[in-house]
């Protein structure tokens, strides 16, 4: 017995003694209630200890926890209140999930109906680094890592993407009218002293701002998967499934709707298909190309650019350019560096439409997450009961802005394009 089990038992034969009338006390009543009362005093106080000790326990912990994170193992969710490590580690760690091994110790049998929701496992804030998925070390929107001992692995160095580049946020508004900036005038000057109350000479400045209103509505970016019954009760399998699979479907399917998106065919527009994008048309060869279009961004809408976004076709083609001395002209098959174009860094994406680069700040579009990233398992799907399987099932809904169009260039890298 424990001293909490120890005080309800005392507190319980306090309570009977004091239900008895005075004249109803025994002497044995009489002799035991002072030491009754003493003894109840005396676990309270042992209890008291234990919990102030453990607190103290508890706190020496969470102060030593800066120093050494632990590796979570895959399948496993971090300690509550901490975000999941990956989209499938998050999945097996709901609570859905435990609800559902709770009720299926053994596994469910042939034909027995599966629904597993795990909508609450995840918050706005861990859909955006589901979908963002940035370098280990990095800010949004830089492609200069920052090398920290032990935090990066500069040796197998994980590739930025164009997710990793956008801006990428949360809302509480399904649909929104915002104002897109056209082009600006900028008015900066020094302002002296005004020297009279009525003198407009010395008011100061206003930068001018064209807009034209644009709208943003959330859509629903949605992939499924097949899974055994097997395959749903291992935390390993549906791990692998969900990140290595589910998750990069989803990425690749928003990637391409931010690049290319079409109204026209129920989806918001992409860079590509947005007014006020930059026109660099093809000059001589794609290097001078791309260089042309640095100088237009930097002359048309003062921007440095953040990354040039490549087809993998160019991207290699680029990596294959030579001199007269048949000498490769960048980094080379043995190079460790960065992949650059005129010190810019490239950055590969099957979305991007061959024979044309796309460069700029990418930080002005920005996709926001509506409705957390959610996954669905679940076999009430044809035939799925009586096979065994469970379809398996992860949606987000999310709107997209593009605030300065003016801040990319689409360049033409092929003549004829």
């Amino acid at each position: 017995m424990n001293l909490k089990e120890k005080l309800k038992a005392l507190l319980k034969e306090a309570a009977e003694l004091q239900a008895k009338k005075a004249d109803d006390l025994t002497e044995d009543d009489v002799a035991r209630i002072p030491a009754l009362t003493a003894e109840i005093a005396d676990t309270k106080s042992k209890i008291d200890a234990q919990e102030a000790a453990a607190e103290a326990l508890k706190s020496a912990v969470a102060e030593d926890q800066h120093q050494e994170t632990p590796e979570v193992p895959a399948g496993r969710t971090k300690a509550r209140g901490e975000a999941p490590r990956t989209l499938g580690a998050g999945f097996v760690g709901s609570e859905a999930m435990k609800a559902f091994r709770e009720n299926h110790p053994n596994g469910v049998s042939k034909g027995n109906p599966i629904n597993i929701e795990a909508r609450r496992f995840a918050s706005k804030g861990d859909s955006v680094r589901a979908v963002k998925a940035p370098l280990n070390t990095i800010d949004n929107g830089d492609t200069t890592p920052t090398r920290l001992p032990g935090i990066e692995d500069v040796t197998y160095r994980r590739p930025n993407t164009l997710l990793d580049l956008i801006t990428v946020g949360t809302t509480d508004a399904a649909w929104l009218e915002y104002r897109q900036l056209v082009s600006t005038t900028n008015n900066a000057s020094i302002v002296p002293e005004a020297q009279t109350t009525n003198s407009a000479a010395n008011l100061k400045p206003i930068s001018g701002l064209s807009t034209r209103t644009a709208d943003a509505k959330a859509h629903t970016y949605a992939d499924g998967i097949e899974a055994t019954t097997q395959e749903l009760n291992d935390d390993g399998a549906m791990t692998s499934l969900i990140d290595g699979i589910l998750s990069q479907n989803l990425r690749d399917e928003i990637e391409r709707i931010v690049l290319s998106g079409d109204d026209a065919n129920g989806e918001p527009n992409g860079i590509l298909n947005t007014t006020g994008v930059l026109q660099q048309a093809f000059s001589t060869d794609m290097v001078t190309s791309i260089r042309k279009g640095k100088t237009l961004l930097r002359e048309t809408s003062n921007t440095i650019p953040q990354a040039v976004l490549l087809n993998p076709e160019d991207d290699e083609a680029f990596d294959l350019l030579k001199d007269g001395n048949d000498r490769y002209l960048g980094n080379g098959p043995f190079g460790t560096g960065p992949s650059t174009a005129w010190a810019v860094p490239r950055i590969a994406s099957a979305a991007m439409p061959k024979g044309q680069a796309l460069m700029g700040d990418f930080r002005a579009f920005q996709l926001l997450i509506f409705e957390a990233l959610s996954i669905l398992a679940f076999n009430q799907h044809k035939d799925y009961a009586q096979r065994n399987l469970v379809y398996v099932r992860a949606e987000l809904r999310a709107l997209q802005m593009f605030r300065q169009p003016a801040k990319l260039a689409v360049i033409d890298i092929e003549a004829g394009v």
